[in-house]
C-alpha cells in the first residue's frame, strides 16, 4: 500500500482497537477482497471510496461480524471476533426503522422502551438533535432526516466502539446530509468511537475522515484492492471551503476517474 506522509494523532496517542486483515474473501470464483490490513483507533474516522463492486460493503459486513467466510481475521482490542460484535454499531443507508414500533421502541430494540431503557433511549434522541418527546412518535410521522438521526441513535444505543456506516447520508436533501455529518463527528469526539464509513462522496470523505482508503475492484492482475491509503491530516472539525481546495480531492478524484474506466 501507499500511504501519504502525514500521521493520524488517534493512532499516535492510542493502541488500535479494531485491527481486520482480511487474507481473501471471493463470491464464488470472483475476488473481491485480498491482502487488505487495516486498523482503527478511538476517537478515528476512515472513509471507504471506491466503484460499486469494490468490496466497500462486503469490508463494513466483516467488521460487523455478519460475514465470516473469507480467510483472515477481525480483532476488537486484541480479541478475535467469531461472529457479529456488540462492540460494533451498524448504521445503513436506509434508517430501516421498524413501522410498528415508535421511535422509542426502535432506538433500544429488542428491548422496551421503559423504564432506565426509557430515558437512555430519550438522552440518545436529544443527542442526535431530536426532543425527547419524538420517541412517541411512528416511524412514518418522520422525515428523511429525521428518521436517519434516529438511526443513528439506535446504532449508539449498545454503546458500540465501533460505528459502520454503509453511505448513511446518501438519501437524505443537501442540507440534512451537511448537519448529519456534522451530527457524526460531534457523537465520534464524545463517545470516543471510531468509525468506518463507506461514500461515493469526495468531499465528504475529506470532511469527515482522518484516513481515506481507496479500494480497487480485485481481479486480473489486481490483487490489492487498498491500493492507497490517504493520510488527510489536519484537526476536526473542518471548513468545507478549504475541503474544496485541497489538493487530496483532485488526487482522489483521478484515482476514482481510472479505477471506473
Amino acid at each position: 500500500m501507499m500511504a501519504a506522509s502525514l500521521t493520524s494523532t488517534a493512532r499516535e496517542t492510542y493502541p488500535p482497537l479494531v485491527d481486520i486483515d482480511i487474507r481473501q474473501k471471493r463470491y464464488g470464483e470472483r475476488p473481491i477482497l485480498d491482502s487488505l490490513r487495516l486498523t482503527l483507533a478511538p476517537g478515528e474516522i476512515v472513509a471507504l471510496l471506491g466503484p460499486s463492486g469494490c468490496g466497500k460493503s462486503t469490508l463494513l459486513r466483516i467488521a460487523a461480524g455478519l460475514d465470516r467466510d473469507y480467510a483472515g481475521t477481525v480483532s476488537y482490542n486484541g480479541e478475535v471476533q467469531r461472529g457479529p460484535s456488540p462492540l460494533a454499531g451498524v448504521i445503513f443507508q436506509e434508517p430501516r426503522l421498524l413501522p410498528w414500533l415508535r421511535v422509542g421502541d426502535n432506538v433500544c430494540f429488542p428491548q422496551r422502551a421503559r423504564g432506565d431503557v426509557l430515558a437512555r433511549a430519550q438522552s440518545l434522541l436529544e443527542e442526535v438533535g431530536l426532543r425527547p418527546e419524538d420517541g412517541a412518535l411512528w416511524p412514518k410521522h418522520l422525515s428523511g432526516g429525521m428518521a436517519q438521526r434516529v438511526a443513528i441513535a439506535r446504532g449508539l444505543f449498545t454503546q458500540p466502539q465501533l460505528l459502520l456506516l454503509d453511505e448513511p447520508f446518501s438519501a437524505v436533501d443537501a442540507m440534512t446530509r451537511m448537519r448529519l455529518q456534522d451530527l457524526l463527528l460531534a457523537i465520534v469526539d464524545a463517545h470516543r468511537t471510531a468509525a468506518l464509513v463507506v461514500t461515493h462522496d469526495i468531499d465528504e470523505a475529506l470532511h469527515l475522515a482522518d484516513r481515506i482508503v481507496l479500494l480497487e475492484p480485485a481481479g486480473g492482475a489486481r490483487t490489492r484492492p487498498a491500493s492507497r491509503i490517504f493520510e488527510v491530516g489536519g484537526p476536526r472539525p473542518r471548513r468545507r471551503e478549504d475541503t474544496a481546495r485541497s489538493a487530496w480531492r483532485r488526487i482522489l478524484f483521478e484515482g476514482l476517474e481510472t479505477l471506473v474506466r
